[in-house]
């Protein structure tokens, strides 16, 4: 990479950080455009160069959170952490995340399903499975190929077929949270990851 490359991802990095902090102050639907370029103290050309929207530096953002945990879930891999265990744990502290920021996953929640309704009316059936190009899918199912590989998880399904059972659960549990928000997040997805867990175990 560039130094012109370099200065640009910079920047880029330096617009989310800032967005991360004025979300979490004034909450996703106060906080306009204005605020950000003002927060990340750049002309707003700078910030539409980078993103085309608010909602698509949302969504720059849940990834780069993503990443943040993700690289957490592989440094675990490394020191001998069971895959299992790195999956529980990896969910769990999503879940923290989104506790703690509630409005921000309330708002990729609420884009994601209003993107999934016109995908509906104007192309038919929709492949669920799409989100597998996401990073947080991708994560999870690589956890389970290297559950399976470990013995912790039945191997006779593919990872990719085992993860349209598991990752359901987990997307349903943390909606239903988020506009319901009673109890703690985190107890009710370990809840249901084990419930889950329970049915994929070697036969």
């Amino acid at each position: 990479m560039g130094r012109r490359e370099e200065k640009r991802e910079a920047t880029r990095q330096e617009i989310l950080t800032a967005a991360r902090a004025k979300f979490q102050e004034k909450g996703y639907d106060a906080t306009s455009v204005d605020d950000l370029v003002l927060a990340a103290n750049v002309a707003k050309g700078t910030f539409y160069y980078h993103f085309n929207s608010k909602d698509e530096l949302l969504h720059a953002l849940q990834e780069m959170v993503i990443d943040e945990f993700a690289a957490q879930a592989r440094q675990k891999l490394t020191e001998g952490v069971s895959p299992l265990k790195v999956l529980s744990e990896f969910v769990s502290e999503m879940a923290k995340w989104n506790e703690a920021n509630s409005d921000l996953s309330r708002a990729v929640f609420a884009e994601k399903f209003t993107r999934f309704s016109q995908s509906q009316s104007s192309h038919g059936s929709h492949c669920a499975i799409e989100e597998k190009k996401r990073k947080f899918v991708n994560l999870i199912v690589e956890l389970i190929a290297l559950a399976q590989k470990a013995g912790e998880i039945r191997s006779d399904v593919e990872a990719d077929d085992l993860v349209r059972v598991i990752l359901p659960p987990i997307m349903f549990t943390t909606a239903t949270w988020l506009f319901n928000p009673e109890g703690s997040l985190s107890e009710r997805l370990e809840r249901s990851l084990t419930l889950v867990l329970e049915g994929v175990r070697p036969q």
